[in-house]
């Protein structure tokens, strides 16, 4: 569904900001099929959470790549740390195939859709 922040933009067209934004949140949740992205705990949009991978505190973005699926209690220890400092073999929940995947994900291309000419289109009112 999006594939970047561009697309997340598009949908302010059709949507409200707070639906768009929710729409954003919940294919990040989609992408991640529901489970955390760094103890792999099975998620559901009560428990599910947002981490930027790159802390916005240490100059991360909100951009789909810099965003994954996470619980509450990985979200909360993380804090504003830097993934390599934090997702090590010393945390109880390490995986290398799972940060194989998040390092993935921060790289992914973006590829985004295509917005219509509006060029071409005339505006029409109605009467009352």
């Amino acid at each position: 569904m999006y594939q970047c922040e561009r697309d997340l933009l598009t949908n302010l067209i059709v949507l409200s900001s707070r639906c768009a934004r929710k729409e954003f949140r919940q294919h990040i949740f989609k992408a991640w099929d529901w489970k955390c992205a760094y103890c792999n705990k099975d998620l559901n949009h009560m428990t599910a959470t947002i981490d930027h991978i790159v802390p916005k505190f240490k100059g991360g973005q909100n951009i789909k790549s810099n965003m994954c699926c996470c619980c509450s209690d990985c979200n909360k220890l993380k804090a504003s740390t830097l993934l390599d400092e934090w997702y090590t073999p010393k945390y109880l929940h390490y995986c290398r195939e799972r940060l194989v995947k998040i390092k993935a994900w921060m790289v992914k291309e973006p590829s985004s859709l295509k917005l219509p000419s509006f060029d071409k289109y005339i505006p029409c009112t109605v009467n009352d």
